[in-house]
């Protein structure tokens, strides 16, 4: 569990220097911002194995439980042990099959140790308890009175259901559930066995020790595709039954993610089985439990929705974490980056494999603008405790990248090897991924943790030039604050000059000060076109870099890497329409890659010129689904000749265009909306019902006020939150609430997923600032709560945005 503190500063002098007598000394002072979490946790015993039985009742929520553990005391200096245990009512709990003292200390559970113990052999704590889950165990669907709601059991983490302590053990789980139901947990499936009352138990086991954390339950109505990688490892893929058509599109480039996998890290899958399942109501994309991903059934598409948002790139990140997150495990709360940048990294390299470098290129794009935007907020580490999701996942990605670049292809593949072998079935900290590649290339890269692990911030480079004679006077200054916390970086820049004759000349540059300059030869066998700084944008840096509207156009024409072109087009948007009408609408025609396409449609949008149109025309046919997206958003009033092919796209194999074409044709064609309707009323979309509710919205605005009921179901606890959210979204825009309207924004305000409850709320919020509203709402409030502290915790939140 990781915990968070304020920052301060603290000083860390360097106490052991040996220097020759005659030297100075002076000594230098490190300053880096304080980590309570740089320190390793403590550890009272140590947990081998645990062997849990389960038996579920999910319309009362009661887990009754038997949790046996094997463990070692490691210190003779402790005399208890201490488990999580919130809301557990302790039945029964024994060491060696005699009754043992321990007393409850708020959600935790203190257990005395006797004398015996503190030998060296494994003893075993037993305790059978009950308890119903506040969180971390969620049942859904089970008193849905409409019975609609698909009825699930699902955890990604043992907390509030199993006794829990932080460490790695081998597991044994038999769970006990009604016999119609499938049970999905970590390990191998020893067995399923029928019982005489109506249920089955279900027994999984876990042969390798795996972090406690990463533990799984998830119970419902499934059916599973077996299937078998390159070298056998055994896959099985959890899938509805009544959606039995989406596996393919689901589970797409299954095989060869596990193929990459093994090649890329140099050693095979290292435990048994691999299986995956989707679940309703889903918090986060997925969650990598050892052996077992869970993932949000949103993502369990057909073919169609997978321009919505597949489940490639997520199911390439959990699987990576078999080997970055479960076969080692990072040691403390400052370390997390060793488990989430590795596997956004090489789910990044995955689809650099299966789609191309353009691919890769426009994700490491997405990559730094959230890097960049988090550093508006502030410039925590990425090995920090409070570094936060976009400095561990998009720079600890960003970072690999330029060390990978830094070491070599060879020789970065060959440490990470190493690394992983190094530690089987461990814990792990920043210092031995160093050590692996110290080991490995004899190379310490100790500067470049230094600067881009263990510090903060990103270079800010202010980029100038002038012609000097035969040669070009490059200034370079870093923009970004330089204090002792944050000295100026030190990074190789590479910069090029490219001529009209075909040539380029790549210059090298070490910069590790705050300004500096250099004089670079310009070839007198042509004249510069345009100058290129960082090329393939390999750096993460935020750049001020002034030029003049010609060498931008001459970059976005001839530029090798996508990347740069795109560059130079975004700082295009600032240039009159009448210097690159031109070149944009021949351009689009000879470029391949989406991201250009669209920004070229993006900046022509508001042209009126017959040429420019004509590209709207054409983007609105596209073969790519996402540039065919980016012209019917930026189609607008003027684009009449557009419309007609715009109306081709209400049938686009895309739900989401097909729901951008229907708003945007009723808005510019609102005469027409009776026949768009007609010619969408059979579509319905997903996620989240996502056309059909804008369908509904959009009927009733023309006057079909017997669709409201409809509308209204779908705000319903009988539906998954995101229609759920896309049908309050809809009535608020609508305007509209009565009792029933106000009775699913209260349940969802106060709902235990937190993608939900915001979604709610603001729609709640919306209708509340109305007068003739709040009598709805307060009474949908007091029906709600049972509780009336809670009641009156969200009556007052609404006075106050009132």
């Amino acid at each position: 569990m990781l915990r968070f503190f304020p920052p301060a500063l603290i000083f860390l002098a360097l106490l052991c220097l040996i220097q020759p007598k005659h030297a100075s000394s002076q000594v230098d002072t490190l300053m880096y911002l304080e980590d309570q979490q740089r320190f390793q946790p403590e550890k009272l015993i140590d947990i081998e194995h645990l062997s849990a039985e389960l038996d579920i009742d999910p319309y009362t929520t009661l887990v009754k439980g038997k949790a046996n553990f094997l463990f070692r005391q490691i210190r003779q200096n402790v005399d208890s042990a201490v488990f999580s245990t919130p809301g557990f009512t302790i039945k029964a709990l024994d060491i060696d099959h005699h009754k043992a003292d321990y007393y409850r200390k708020g959600d935790l559970l203190v257990i005395a140790l006797p004398v015996q113990t503190k030998n060296a052999a494994s003893h075993e704590i037993s305790i059978q308890y009950e308890v119903k889950p506040e969180k971390e165990l969620y049942f859904i669907g089970w008193n849905d009175p409409t019975g609609r709601k698909r009825k699930q059991v699902w955890a990604h983490r043992p907390f509030y259901w199993l006794p829990y302590a932080d460490d790695r053990l081998t597991v044994d789980m038999k769970v006990t559930f009604d016999y119609r139901y499938k049970v999905f947990s970590n390990g191998i499936r020893e067995s399923v066995t029928d019982n005489l009352n109506g249920t089955k138990t279900w027994h999984y086991k876990m042969y390798h020790n795996h972090p406690f954390f990463s533990t799984a339950l998830v119970i419902g109505d499934y059916m599973w595709r077996d299937m078998t990688s390159p070298r056998g490892l055994p896959l099985e893929l959890w899938y509805y039954p009544d959606r039995s058509g989406n596996v393919d599109a689901t589970y797409a480039y299954m095989k060869e993610m596990v193929n990459f996998c093994e090649k890329e890290f140099g050693m095979p899958y290292p435990y048994e089985v691999y299986r995956e399942a989707p679940v309703v109501d889903y918090l986060y994309g997925a969650m990598e439990t050892t052996t077992s991903t869970i993932f949000g059934d949103y993502m369990h598409i057909d073919p169609r929705a997978y321009w919505e948002r597949n489940y490639i790139n997520v199911n390439a990140h959990e699987l990576t974490h078999q080997w970055f997150g479960n076969y080692i495990s990072h040691l403390r709360g400052k370390d997390v980056w060793l488990t989430e940048s590795f596997a956004t990294y090489y789910a990044k390299l995955f689809e650099k494999t299966i789609f191309g470098v353009d691919h890769y290129e426009w994700e490491r794009t997405k990559e730094l603008k959230r890097v960049l935007d988090a550093s508006e907020k502030d410039d925590f580490a990425i090995g920090h405790s409070q570094g936060g999701v976009d400095r561990w996942y998009p720079k600890g990605s960003l970072v690999l990248d330029m060390l990978r670049d830094q070491l070599g292809d060879e020789d970065f593949k060959r440490s990470v090897t190493t690394y992983l072998k190094m530690h089987p079935y461990d814990e792990v900290w920043t210092a031995d991924f160093m050590r692996a590649i110290q080991l490995t290339t004899g190379s310490s890269m100790d500067w470049f943790f230094d600067q881009w692990i263990e510090r903060g911030g990103e270079p800010y480079y202010g980029i100038t030039y002038q012609t000097d004679g035969d040669s070009l006077r490059l200034f370079v200054k870093q923009l970004q604050p330089i204090n002792k916390i944050r000295p100026a970086f030190r990074v190789h820049l590479t910069f090029e000059i490219w001529y009209n004759n075909g040539h380029k000349s790549v210059f090298n540059l070490l910069n590790d000060k705050a300004e500096q300059s250099y004089a670079l030869p310009i070839d007198f066998q042509g004249n510069p076109d345009f100058l290129l700084f960082d090329p393939g944008a390999r750096m993460i840096k935020k750049v001020k870099f002034d030029r003049e509207p010609v060498q931008l156009l001459n970059q976005f024409r001839l530029a090798t890497n996508m990347i740069d072109r795109y560059d130079a087009l975004m700082a295009l948007k600032e240039v009159p329409l009448d210097v690159k009408r031109s070149t944009l609408e021949k351009q689009y025609y000879c470029e391949n890659y989406h991201l250009i396409k669209s920004e070229i449609v993006n900046q022509l949008s508001v042209d009126e010129n017959k040429k420019s149109e004509k590209v709207i025309y054409d983007a609105l046919d596209d073969s790519e689904v996402y540039v065919r997206r980016a012209a019917i958003t930026a189609l607008q009033a003027h684009h009449k000749i557009s419309r007609g092919q715009a109306r081709k796209m209400l049938s686009d194999e895309s739900y989401s265009n097909i729901k951008l074409s229907l708003e945007k044709l009723v808005l510019l064609d609102p005469d027409n909306t009776a026949n768009f309707l007609k010619m969408t009323a059979d579509e319905v979309g997903f996620p989240g019902l996502n056309i059909r509710i804008t369908w509904l919205r959009l009927a009733i605005e023309f006057g079909q006020e017997d669709r409201l009921k409809e509308l209204i179901d779908y705000s319903s606890p009988s539906f998954d939150f995101l229609t759920r959210m896309n049908a309050m979204e809809a009535l608020g825009a609508l305007k509209y609430i009565n009792g029933k309207v106000a009775a699913n924004l209260v349940e969802a305000a106060d709902h235990w997923n937190f993608r939900l409850q915001p979604v709610a709320f603001e729609v709640l919020k919306q209708f509340y600032a109305e007068n003739r509203n709040k009598l709805f709402i307060e009474e949908a409030i007091d029906n709600q709560f049972t509780n009336r502290k809670k009641a009156d915790k969200l009556l007052e939140k609404l006075r106050a945005a009132d």
